[in-house]
């Protein structure tokens, strides 16, 4: 069975006291690796800066290594098979194992996603159930991987998910509230050219106050109640940035606003960030989120928020943010129309966006989940 799996890499002999995670990266080769690749990422990298910590990624078979800015932050151990095949040989037959392609871990941890097959404790990651709240917020084919990947992380020692929105989906699905933790997710502003926010700007026209919204398009987002929003606020420009998803159409979306629109598309992180810094309001009304980067993002930036109540996103803002119904377009419109007329409260909103995002680092995300291993592995 070990000889459909390559061992290059495998995890050294290493101090007792040092624990070894065989740690799920196949999310940075997704076509649009999105959120669930950017936390895979950004936890990593924190553990690995951990003396208590030794991760090895896994991921599927690859000929090259991911595109763009989402590169692993470890070495990665890849399977002979491609993602397809390895996992629904995962679901459908729990093997190959990992456990001796990464040197027989500690643990494994499925970081979000499809869950690999192992014989060592298990930690698994779920960030969210959107695909049960609404059948048309995925494909057919996306429902079924989803129900699966589920389905296998009801066999972990723990499941990890980055909200008390989540939490409750996972209760309702029938998970056992006693494996499960909360683990909000980190932001790690970059270096930034102070110079870049104003040279796109110049690029593309926006000479006054403008809305951004960054993120997926796809219809969960809810970007489409944001256009609408936006036609209750003459002459303000909405720049959105962000790859297109799944039933989509962008052009098609924001064809009601006109010139008023800039689709930027899928841009690298150095853009991104600036993007941010130089938005006068960041207008985010998903309908459904496990936990929110966009949003702390933004508040990272000094950028004031207008996000959704009643999910994660609203967790996430924590008070530093305005949240509105994401369905009541004038709703939205209200607030971010308070935000561009009154100075005072985007002042507010800048400095208590500072502060909550301080609290949101990966660091900590690190440490409450090298806990959580401890956790499984002294029991």
């Amino acid at each position: 069975m070990a000889g459909t799996l390559t061992g290059v890499g495998a995890i050294e002999q290493i101090p007792v006291a040092v624990i070894r995670i065989a740690y799920l990266l196949e999310q940075c080769w997704h076509p649009v690796p999105g959120g669930t690749a950017v936390a895979a990422v950004g936890l990593a990298r924190a553990l690995a800066s951990r003396s208590d910590i030794r991760l090895h990624g896994v991921a599927a078979r690859h000929g090259a290594p991911p595109s763009g800015d989402l590169q692993p932050p470890v070495p990665v151990v890849h399977s002979r098979l491609p993602r397809s095949v390895l996992y629904e040989a995962w679901h459908r037959l729990g093997w190959p194992k990992v456990d001796r392609l990464t040197g027989r871990p500690d643990l494994v941890h499925a970081s979000g996603g499809p869950v690999p097959a192992t014989s060592s404790p298990l930690v698994a990651t779920v960030h969210d159930l959107s695909w049960r709240h609404r059948r048309d917020w995925t494909t057919r084919r996306g429902r079924r991987l989803a129900e699966a990947w589920l389905d296998d992380a009801r066999r972990a020692d723990r499941v990890v998910c980055p909200s008390e929105a989540t939490r409750r989906d996972l209760v309702s699905a029938g998970f056992d509230e006693d494996r499960l933790r909360i683990v909000p997710l980190g932001v790690e502003p970059s270096e930034l050219d102070p110079d870049r926010a104003a040279a796109l700007r110049a690029e593309w026209d926006l000479n006054g106050p403008f809305v951004l919204w960054v993120g997926t398009v796809e219809p969960r987002k809810n970007l489409s109640g944001l256009v609408e929003a936006m036609l209750h606020l003459p002459d303000v420009p909405l720049v959105v940035v962000g790859p297109t998803g799944w039933k989509a159409d962008p052009e098609a979306v924001l064809q009601p606003l006109g010139k008023r629109a800039r689709l930027i598309g899928p841009v690298d992180e150095v853009d991104k960030q600036a993007w941010y810094a130089a938005a006068d309001v960041f207008c985010y009304p998903s309908f459904l989120e496990g936990f929110g980067l966009p949003v702390a993002e933004a508040m990272a930036r000094g950028t004031p928020v207008v996000t959704a109540a009643g999910t994660a996103t609203e967790e996430v803002a924590a008070g530093a943010g305005l949240v509105v119904d994401p369905g009541d377009s004038e709703a939205i419109a209200g607030a971010v129309a308070s935000v561009l007329e009154d100075q005072g409260l985007a002042a507010r909103l800048t400095e208590a966006g500072t502060r909550r995002v301080a609290e949101l680092t990966w660091q900590a995300a690190a440490q409450a989940t090298t806990e959580i291993y401890q956790e499984v592995l002294d029991r």
